[in-house]
């Protein structure tokens, strides 16, 4: 990944959260940091998914046919990686088609989905070789065109075993109407300075219409842990420093629209790194980009 600098009006942020390690052949652990190499998937259920202490993968396979015939060997299972509230995806919250209760997050390796059939499934147990699957989502083929989306799965009838997935988007979408805590824990799967169309600002256009970065008010509460180093994009881990969201905000959109306007020198350690914390917070121009 190219280490540079842009041009901007805040403080500085870099890299973002929370990702995935391998425990076992076909199972993906979401115990990490998250990567240049991961996605984040947002994920809204009908509550009863939860019950019975359903386990919760998404599933991915190379074929359709593995996940309908749940071929446990052929399988790749991501675990969830967090759970977040939400004053929106919730009962009385306005969000009437369904019953629901927050938003939950995957984080997947975008290469072991690229190509790939996939689906949302509860299952009986945590078990894979064994686990009956109580319900799931119809398979699709994957495509880059779903990220920066809500995924929401239709349907609050348990009785149904097959069920679909809708993802809201543009200026009409619910997903815009969910709260700021929903935003904080998103971004944290989206790399400040890299210019990704899938993990980065590249996306931030779509994000911004999907979930309307850009016409929110942040308050103090509002941060995002960011990494200090270029090497931590790859390798998920390192000191992070927490910012706040408006201006992991402000600096995507900033290099979304001055992307390559020009280069400074770059910033190694947290010594800079807080000196371009001040200037931005002073209302400067200059912000790291790494």
């Amino acid at each position: 990944m190219k280490k540079y600098l842009a041009f901007f009006v805040t403080a500085s942020l870099l890299g973002a959260v929370f990702g995935v390690a391998t425990s076992s052949p076909h199972t993906v652990k979401t115990e990490a940091v998250i990567t240049s190499n991961d996605v984040r998937i947002a994920v809204v259920r009908p509550v009863f998914w939860d019950d019975a202490g359903a386990y919760q993968p998404l599933r991915i396979a190379s074929t359709e046919a593995d996940l309908t015939n749940n071929t446990f060997a052929n399988i790749t299972y991501i675990t969830s990686e967090s759970y977040t509230s939400d004053t929106y995806y919730v009962a009385d919250g306005g969000f009437t088609e369904y019953d629901t209760d927050g938003v939950i997050f995957y984080d997947v390796p975008l290469a072991t989905l690229t190509g790939k059939y996939f689906d949302l499934a509860r299952l009986s147990t945590t078990d894979e070789s064994t686990a009956e699957v109580w319900n799931r989502t119809a398979p699709e083929l994957f495509d880059s065109s779903m990220l920066h989306k809500i995924w929401r799965i239709w349907d609050n009838d348990y009785t149904i075993l097959i069920k679909g997935i809708s993802r809201p988007e543009g200026s009409t979408a619910e997903s815009r109407n969910v709260s700021n805590v929903v935003i904080n824990s998103l971004l944290y799967g989206y790399l400040t300075c890299s210019p990704s169309t899938t993990n980065g600002y590249g996306a931030f256009d779509a994000l911004d219409a999907n979930f309307n970065l850009t016409g929110r008010t942040y308050t103090e509460v509002d941060t995002v842990l960011d990494f200090i180093n270029e090497a931590d994009y790859e390798t998920g881990r390192g000191t992070g420093v927490t910012v706040s969201t408006s201006v992991k905000v402000a600096m995507m959109q900033a290099m979304t629209n001055s992307s390559g306007m020009s280069t400074l020198p770059l910033l190694d350690d947290k010594k800079n790194l807080n000196t371009i914390l001040i200037v931005g917070l002073l209302g400067l121009t200059t912000i790291a980009g790494l």
